[in-house]
């Protein structure tokens, strides 16, 4: 499903570093789990949770043999907006996989040549055999206490296009967190730049939704792990 800052370019790459860092049966914990592209790519005991209350609730019903529809009007696209039911995953279908570029509600993507409420649908019923086993938690990153865990965070990119499922988010205050988890932890972080404490592990070359002169804008994604400087 089509998430804003996804990682569904990226992914091989991504889990194959994880992967080759990760010691014998540590458990794989994801707390920004957005699209889960890397977590489907990942082996063993997962973890994954997210403040997007109803993005969890989306996959936790997929788990239980929920559907999502094939089509979806304004109108519903709409009312699911102004829905403040924490609890709905009916919601984060909408606000992710309905909207233009998987931005959280930003816009109602209208289908034409391209049904996107199809695809998202397709892309997640796909997606269900991967995650099936995942065992998928709410809370916040600061909400969990991980030990001796493989943890992979991507956080909202500092300097970058914030939306509603996740504005204000304190940056400083994240990487104080890297921090304390890494001295108990094997912690991955992705953004474009980092802390001078934090040391570059891998960069990756893709490209992201937005276009520049109708082409598509070249990014490095960059991974990152605490130096302990």
């Amino acid at each position: 499903m089509r998430y804003l800052g996804g990682k569904s370019r990226t992914r091989k790459q991504i889990s194959a570093f994880l992967e080759s860092v990760r010691k014998p049966d540590q458990i794989y914990f994801e707390p920004f789990v957005g699209g889960a592209w890397v977590l489907q790519e990942m082996t063993g005991k997962r973890i994954a949770s997210g403040g997007c209350y109803p993005l969890i609730a989306m996959y936790k019903d997929l788990q239980s043999g929920w559907v999502p529809p094939e089509s979806m009007t304004d109108e519903e696209y709409q009312t699911l907006k102004k829905d403040t039911d924490p609890y709905n995953g009916m919601r984060a279908f909408a606000g992710f996989g309905c909207s233009h570029s998987g931005k959280w509600f930003g816009g109602f993507a209208r289908s034409g040549t391209r049904n996107y409420c199809g695809n998202a649908r397709n892309s997640l019923l796909k997606q269900l055999p991967k995650i099936k086993d995942v065992r998928f938690l709410f809370g916040e990153y600061q909400d969990h206490a991980p030990y001796e865990h493989l943890i992979y965070c991507d956080p909202p990119y500092q300097g970058t296009t914030q939306y509603g499922a996740f504005s204000g988010f304190d940056h400083n205050a994240f990487w104080d967190k890297m921090r304390e988890w890494s001295k108990n932890n094997t912690v991955v972080i992705s953004e474009y730049n980092a802390p001078n404490d934090f040391k570059c592990v891998l960069v990756v070359q893709t490209k992201t939704d937005m276009r520049v002169g109708g082409i598509k804008e070249q990014r490095k994604e960059k991974l990152f792990m605490y130096n302990g400087i």
